[in-house]
């Protein structure tokens, strides 16, 4: 710094005024940026919480629509049926319909998981992150929301994770006891997994993956695009204010320097115009008219006291 400041004060005013610009420019766009990133960080995370969140109300919609209007007509059904009719179950409902969404291109990386420690589907089996939400989960009864990311070969995912209870008894007759089970259950899924459930328990969770790549990189592509914009505006401002800077102070002082010297020689010959001006370099100008003034008097003094 104790360089900079030494070789500036050994350069021109225009090198000094344009390397000002240029710390004030450099300064401002790194605030700028900053706050560009912070402000553009904070919109990526809320895009991927409201994308999460649609989801997982919309998964929360169909099991209760199942529970409500589908569940009353099956059900009895898997009661006399020899083949176990899964559209009973909200969970088989809700990862069904959203299979349908993943066709979906914008959606081909997402995924609903309901994912439980001891399913009657083994397909639903909790895996080993899963489970530690669980667990976190009955750990902490009064926990509603769990949101983080993950890390996967395919890319960073974001989750949201809502606990699922059993809150009905009328779910314990499906996974309580085998002996009080559906027999289609019993036959399609065998009497080993999915019961011995208890009102009240937690007993898996419900699971929406987000990924967050595509989003950080949209938010990557906007802040180089916004640094862009913000860059160029700042250099067009810098240049517009040194050409300013030049024109009206830094050319006056120049063409003032040059007659203050041809002054000091033939003094009756020049003239200082910018005397008229009501700023700053109008008093410099009017100072260096009355000291070429003073200099003519002296001048003529002299010239009467050798003759």
């Amino acid at each position: 710094m104790a360089k900079l400041l030494g070789s500036l004060n050994n350069s021109s005013l225009t090198r000094r005024m344009a390397t000002t610009l240029v710390v004030i420019f450099l300064t401002s766009l790194a605030i700028v940026l900053s706050l560009l990133n912070f402000l553009l960080q904070g919109q990526a995370i809320s895009r991927i919480n409201q994308q999460s969140n649609l989801i997982m109300d919309s998964m929360l919609a169909v099991r209760e629509y199942t529970s409500q209007h589908v569940n009353p007509i099956v059900a009895p059904m898997n009661n006399n049926n020899v083949e176990f009719m899964p559209e009973a179950v909200p969970s088989y409902s809700a990862t069904t319909v959203f299979s349908f969404l993943k066709n979906n291109p914008n959606y081909s990386n997402y995924s609903y998981r309901e994912a439980t420690l001891n399913p009657t589907n083994l397909k639903d089996k909790a895996d080993s992150t899963e489970s530690e939400i669980i667990q976190e989960f009955r750990a902490n009864p009064t926990m509603k929301l769990k949101t983080g990311e993950r890390q996967t070969p395919v890319g960073s995912f974001h989750y949201i994770a809502r606990p699922i209870k059993v809150s009905k008894q009328s779910c314990l007759a499906c996974h309580s006891d085998p002996a009080l089970a559906p027999k289609s259950q019993l036959l399609t899924y065998g009497k080993n997994n999915g019961f011995g459930w208890k009102l009240g328990e937690t007993i898996g969770a419900q699971i929406v993956t987000v990924p967050v790549d595509a989003i950080y990189t949209s938010k990557r592509n906007s802040l180089l695009s916004l640094s862009s914009l913000v860059g160029l505006s700042f250099l067009g401002v810098g240049l517009a204010t040194l050409i300013l800077l030049q024109k009206l102070i830094l050319r006056p002082i120049r063409l003032m320097s040059a007659r203050a010297d041809e002054a000091s020689i033939h003094p009756e010959a020049i003239e200082f115009a910018e005397k008229s001006r009501p700023d700053e370099i109008g008093s410099i100008a009017r100072s260096l008219e009355r000291m070429k003034q003073s200099l003519i008097i002296s001048m003529r003094m002299l010239k009467e006291k050798n003759q």
